[in-house]
């Protein structure tokens, strides 16, 4: 059996969890070994761990007596450039002949700093590791095209099998947030500029109605909501885990007008339409399709913005097949084994080299 070591930076988020078990178990049936190697793991985590792990700190000195002692055969890394063991590292690996497989966006999406200079250190990166795993497929314009024939696609996706749906009906569970709105459009995760918090309650106030609430939830270190209230918008803090996923399930549309991520994935599980705008470089805007499991308006184009919420809330027959379509997208595309199939065709192709 191959020993696979993945290095997820920093400590590991509580969502990457439930991934990493089902990746561990379905890879431990082709005859890899998983070990997830981080810092530990991030406050509030509710979720059993099953696959194997080792805490340490991640720094060029520690990692190097890791692979010295434990001898992997190939490494997975999810560690981002300004992580200053990360070339020190690759280069030490190329010289044990242990093979190297980067996992991530292909380049830093958020465009801030020296888009050249970063540029030219993920070439270097993408020239010492001997596969990449992007998010999705429309990132590899991300990717020079010397680099494509070493490229596979793990679509990045949540694991939710450890998820047993709420018990009550809708009303009964909003009155637990002195939620009473007989309609509400939801936006959960942090609270951050480039999201376009603003645009979304821009869009709300257009709509005027008082039967439709608006829920904002989740941290918000940047103080984006200070300026947003209202009789009808309700702001709660971050929550994780089932209570995150029973709230969601308990809204009508999900609206994030900018860097959409991993919500989608949330919103499309629970059987929410999702609206926002154009522009949008996330991997997961490809689960999205306009017309049929939510809606894509123009840049700042907040009047449509209203409109396609409008018209959502107003058809509940048009709502429920936007809802229909979009569980069936990440039943299929979204689906954990499509993760795993690329983390898989990965490790065979390094083991074949």
């Amino acid at each position: 059996m191959k020993k696979v070591f993945l290095i997820n930076q920093k400590k590991i988020p509580h969502y990457r969890i439930p991934a990493y078990n089902y990746i561990s178990e379905y890879l431990k049936k082709e005859d890899f070994l998983l070990t997830v190697v981080s810092e530990g793991i991030q406050d509030g985590n509710a979720h059993q761990i099953t696959y194997n792990e080792i805490h340490i700190p991640l720094n060029f000195a520690s990692l190097l007596k890791l692979i010295w002692e434990a001898k992997p055969d190939i490494i997975i890394y999810w560690v981002h450039l300004k992580h200053l063991y990360l070339f020190p590292f690759l280069i030490f690996l190329k010289l044990l002949r242990i093979k190297s497989i980067y996992w991530g966006h292909g380049t830093d999406l958020l465009g801030q700093g020296s888009m050249l200079l970063k540029n030219f250190a993920h070439d270097i990166e993408f020239l010492l590791s001997d596969a990449l795993i992007l998010y999705a497929d429309h990132l590899k314009i991300n990717v020079k095209g010397m680099f494509h024939s070493k490229i596979f696609v793990a679509n990045n996706t949540l694991n939710f099998n450890n998820y047993n749906p709420k018990s009550e009906d809708k009303r009964t569970y909003l009155s637990r947030y002195n939620i009473s709105t007989m309609k509400n459009v939801i936006c959960i995760g942090r609270m951050q500029k480039r999201k376009k918090i603003d645009h979304l309650y821009k869009a709300f106030t257009l709509l005027n109605r008082s039967d439709v609430g608006l829920i904002l939830v989740g941290p918000d270190n940047e103080g984006i909501l200070h300026d947003i209230k209202g009789d009808n918008v309700f702001i709660i803090p971050a929550i994780y885990g089932n209570e995150r996923l029973d709230l969601i399930s308990s809204a009508d549309v999900f609206c994030l007008p900018g860097a959409v991520g991993l919500s989608i994935v949330d919103a499309f599980y629970c059987g929410l339409p999702f609206v926002t705008e154009y522009g949008d470089v996330s991997p997961e805007i490809m689960y999205l399709k306009d017309g049929v499991n939510g809606y894509i308006v123009p840049k700042d184009n907040i009047q449509l913005l209203a409109d396609r919420l409008q018209a959502l809330l107003n058809n509940d027959e048009l709502r429920m097949r936007f809802s229909r379509a979009a569980k069936n997208e990440i039943t299929t595309n979204g689906h954990m084994d499509m993760m795993c199939k690329g983390f898989l065709t990965a490790l065979q192709f390094v083991c074949d080299r």
